[in-house]
């Protein structure tokens, strides 16, 4: 957070996860802590939202999400993106 994002827009396929974090009461859903220290980590973003889309749109969170299956530790990526995602995103914008 301390790199001061601002109108970030998330976008995800989970629309319980989507309304949860729109929701401003407290959540008592399974994982409501998670959505909880979620919203309470957003206060230091200006200008978030949630958008829900469909699974077949979000390509590029499923195959990230089989790509961190298998790395160990954290990585970053600012500048360049790895082919894996360039590729998916140059399909959607062709297709």
């Amino acid at each position: 957070m301390e790199r001061g994002y601002q109108n970030v827009v998330f976008e995800s396929d989970a629309l319980q996860i989507v309304t949860a974090l729109r929701n401003h009461s407290i959540d008592r859903f399974v994982i409501g802590s998670v959505v909880e220290d979620t919203k309470s980590l957003l206060t230091q973003i200006t200008g978030e939202g949630f958008t829900h889309i469909r699974r077949t749109a979000n390509g590029v969170a499923h195959r990230l999400a089989r790509f961190a299956l298998h790395v160990g530790g954290s990585l970053y990526w600012f500048e360049e993106l790895p082919n894996f995602i360039s590729d998916i995103l140059y399909e959607g914008c062709n297709s």
